[in-house]
């Protein structure tokens, strides 16, 4: 599952994309909130521990954007306010812990059957999936609807068993990446339209010029909410062009080197056969620059430790 454990204060990160990540949740939340945004009676409570958990966490760790108010958080830099007290709430706690941050956020509830269920959410930016689609579902049926690689016979047990074992005291992440032919950031409208029945790699245009190649990374974090038991995912994306992530050294030859070793079953499901020429050949390119300007490959691991 490439976890590693993390400290509480690393839970969310905020940077400098900040600003476009505000504008594309408001602008999601005020078209699509309906589709994005859920929560389940189930999940109530939960939302709000978190939500409650976000309105003492940002203030002390980010105190020149957020600040703790009597009945809840102000964001200083949008000039929000957000009364988390007041019953009923004017908006979906998850909505409103969206609005907070730059991740997508995700509930798993607990069952009588000892199985945990997605039955809250706000998804705004996932790129590739809906949260419609995964509603409701069992952990397992969330990554076997979706046709995630090897996941029954590498992934399943150890999932399994990890969920049960999380304890609130500790906080997990792991890190992931695709790469994207369009540099929409809600929604990969290159896979189809968002509303579609089906999407699917199978109407992305083959070998676009290497300006509309996307490196999408997702940071998972899992922790247990202590008061509630539930497990919550939040996902950051990060959304760079290639172009501009491989003016980093190592950078190409390492992706490239990625991309190559994937098996069948991991390129279909990341769509290389619409971008791995174009891509492939330009990271090759990029690849050779650096070594021909002096780059020691033997020196990468003393220099980056990347966690994907």
């Amino acid at each position: 599952m490439g976890l590693r454990q993390l400290d509480f204060d690393q839970w969310i990160e905020l940077d400098n994309h900040y600003p476009k990540f505000h504008a594309d949740k408001t602008r999601r939340l005020e078209e699509r909130a309906e589709k994005c945004v859920h929560t389940h009676p189930d999940a109530y409570p939960a939302a709000i521990e978190l939500l409650e958990e976000l309105t003492d966490y940002l203030p002390a760790r980010y105190p020149s954007m957020f600040k703790r108010t009597a009945v809840g958080i102000d964001n200083m830099w949008s000039n929000e306010s957000f009364n988390i007290i007041e019953r009923p709430l004017k908006e979906n706690p998850m909505a409103i812990c969206a609005r907070l941050v730059q991740d997508d956020l995700a509930l798993m509830i607990e069952r009588p059957d000892g199985q945990y269920y997605l039955l809250g959410g706000a998804v705004l930016l996932a790129g590739f999936w809906r949260l419609t689609d995964k509603l409701g579902m069992p952990l397992s049926e969330i990554h076997t609807s979706g046709d995630v690689p090897h996941y029954k016979e590498k992934l399943e047990t150890g999932m399994m068993k990890f969920f049960t074992r999380l304890r609130p005291e500790t906080m997990y992440c792991r890190n992931n990446y695709f790469l994207q032919v369009d540099d929409n950031l809600p929604w990969s409208v290159s896979i189809g339209e968002e509303d579609a029945p089906v999407v699917s790699w199978s109407t992305a245009e083959k070998d676009k010029a290497i300006a509309h190649h996307w490196f999408r990374s997702e940071r998972q974090s899992l922790r247990r909410l202590p008061k509630t038991g539930a497990v919550v995912f939040t996902i950051r994306t990060y959304f760079h062009p290639i172009t501009e992530i491989c003016q980093e050294d190592y950078v190409p030859g390492r992706l490239a080197s990625g991309i190559r070793s994937w098996d069948g079953t991991v390129a279909k499901y990341k769509g290389r056969e619409k971008y791995e020429k174009v891509l492939l050949e330009y990271l090759d390119r990029e690849h050779q620059r650096q070594l021909d300007r002096g780059l020691d490959l033997s020196k990468e691991g003393e220099v980056h430790q990347y966690p994907f």
